[in-house]
């Protein structure tokens, strides 16, 4: 008995408990959203929205799964070879917002290269993984035996989440050679788009990698649930990245306006002193300060880079 609650509820549990962590990051990430970017577009606050929201429900769903086996049928093994309906509700779920996300990471490689060819592919391929993930969840409704459903599901199951690692993989890479084509020299853009070239390789990285432990394991124990895990734990990564690379951009207002000592090795300390204009009426004229303006612009939509370099000359004479 032991063993067998183990094969079957390691996995899951496991995978729970992480998901609870994560949805803790998600929750976090948002609050900083809407602190700091409240002037954004309704059309990404609503996703934001949408995607909390769906995360919120995946992890009540995961916890209701862990909970029906564990606590409300404690020690009794015969629901132990059946799925509980949480968990294909909860995977569902998972891949609606791994959907979204790609289709996210999609448009800012269209805005990046311009070719709509590439955009196209990347849809096409993301359209076709998720709805193999979508046909698997479907599959478990109908054979809730865990041994049934392997062994119609298994074709499926494994060209699904290999075509989910290639796809993740393709997106990253292709986002990543795209921002390094748009560095410009400057310390402060450079250093936003390297944030952007970490979280994109990161996200790339860690949902491929989970989509291959859940291939491995499916294939190298077909008596233990262990891949549930990793399928538990993806769209939480897949909600971080996009949270997180939101959360890059820079926030509105904090644009600093200096003004720098020397330019090309000309000195531009022309602003008098504010207590010597006080005390100085009966002077006809005065220096007028010239105040130098720098701000870097970065669109995270489009990842469209404006520099621009504004000198304003106020004058006044008494």
């Amino acid at each position: 008995m032991p063993s067998v609650v183990m094969s079957i509820m390691q996995g899951p549990l496991c995978g729970a408990l992480a998901t609870m962590l994560l949805y803790g990051v998600i929750c976090m990430q948002t609050f900083r959203y809407w602190q700091a970017y409240e002037h954004d577009m309704k059309i990404l606050k609503y996703l934001v929205v949408s995607i909390c929201i769906l995360e919120t429900v995946h992890t009540a769903l995961t916890v209701y799964a862990v909970e029906f086996y564990l606590i409300m049928h404690f020690g009794d093994v015969t629901n132990l070879a059946y799925a509980v309906w949480g968990m294909p509700a909860s995977y569902v779920i998972g891949f609606i917002i791994a959907y979204a996300v790609n289709l996210c990471f999609i448009w800012r490689i269209l805005q990046l290269s311009q070719k709509r060819w590439i955009a196209i592919c990347f849809v096409i391929l993301a359209t076709i993984r998720c709805g193999f993930g979508l046909a698997n969840c479907s599959l478990s409704f109908y054979y809730p035996m865990w041994k049934v459903f392997r062994q119609h599901v298994f074709p499926t199951m494994v060209v699904g989440w290999v075509l989910s690692a290639v796809v993740d993989s393709a997106i990253a890479f292709t986002l990543c050679l795209y921002l390094r084509k748009r560095r410009t020299g400057m310390n402060q853009t450079d250093s936003i788009l390297n944030r952007l070239l970490l979280y994109s390789i990161n996200t790339g990285a860690v949902t491929s990698f989970c989509a291959i432990l859940v291939v491995v394991m499916f294939l190298s124990l077909p008596n233990n649930l262990a891949f549930i895990g990793f399928v538990q734990v993806q769209s939480k990564f897949y909600a971080i990245s996009f949270l997180a690379s939101l959360n890059t951009r820079k926030r509105p207002g904090t644009t600093k306006q200096t003004a720098p000592s020397a330019v090309e090795g000309v000195a531009l300390s022309f602003m008098p002193d504010i207590s010597t204009f006080e005390t100085s009426h009966q002077q006809s004229l005065h220096l007028p300060p010239i105040e130098v303006r720098k701000s870097v612009v970065m669109n995270i939509y489009g990842d469209d880079l404006d520099t621009g370099m504004d000198s304003t000359v106020h004058g006044s004479e008494c």
